[in-house]
């Protein structure tokens, strides 16, 4: 179904209700956007890369979930693979728009496609209640895409201090597939071990006292994890066959 993104609205909506804790929207995501504060948590599920954006020409850091455009391999017969699901993706059908470009003022818009008009079957929750005001499932929604809000500044002055130090070489992710073949992902962007042993002491100090160093350190740890999403991979090959 076509996404059809719409500001929310507390009059239009109040009487809607969305499917919480769904993630098999991201079935076709096989990228998605994730934020400093994640890099731990995925570090040992799946590489963290640095793509270029299309609309800005700039770098974002993202989660590699699959191998090829439209497969997420964490998702297989309807459950997350993986101890730890993006903030991106737990946010949906909501999302962030901004009106200018220093993405000040956010507006909460909703999937449209995902509301259902007076349903409360099975996980379902109402956004509002009669009098309009938030409901707690909306609630959680609007504190997680606030965290997103805010994180998006802040990912956006880290990568910035890292390509100030010339720190990201573009490089070729490979994926071992069955029958000896290689699956390779270029126009990738990485930190490597020897443009962070080159840096002078006063570049590497700041790194540390700005908290950037565990972040770097957890994407150059997660470029190993090409190994678990070839596994997804064969998991994926081996449920087709059965």
């Amino acid at each position: 179904m076509k996404q059809i993104i719409v500001a929310l609205n507390s009059n239009k909506h109040r009487r809607h209700s969305v499917l919480t804790g769904d993630i098999s929207h991201s079935e076709t995501r096989h990228i998605c956007q994730v934020y400093l504060p994640e890099f731990t948590a995925l570090a040992g599920e799946c590489p963290i890369i640095f793509l270029k954006s299309q609309e800005e020409n700039a770098l974002e850091s993202c989660a590699l979930l699959g191998i090829k455009p439209g497969q997420n391999l964490f998702i297989q017969q309807d459950k997350w693979l993986g101890g730890y699901i993006p903030a991106t993706l737990r946010a949906y059908p909501f999302y962030l728009h901004y009106k200018d470009q220093l993405e000040t003022n956010p507006i909460i818009c909703v999937d449209s496609s995902s509301l259902s008009l007076g349903s409360l079957d099975g996980n379902r929750s109402r956004l509002f209640d009669d009098e309009g005001q938030a409901t707690n499932a909306l609630l959680q929604a609007r504190n997680l895409l606030n965290g997103i809000h805010q994180q998006k500044s802040n990912n956006k002055e880290f990568i910035r201090c890292l390509t100030e130090m010339e720190l990201f070489q573009e490089q070729v992710v490979v994926v071992d597939l069955p029958g000896n073949t290689k699956h390779r992902l270029t126009g990738v962007f990485c930190v490597t071990s020897e443009r962070m042993n080159a840096l002078d002491d006063n570049d590497f100090l700041r790194l540390k006292e700005r908290g950037y160093l565990a972040p770097i350190y957890a994407h150059m740890l997660s470029l190993h994890q090409s190994t678990n999403l070839s596994r997804l991979f064969k998991k994926y090959q081996v449920r087709l066959l059965h």
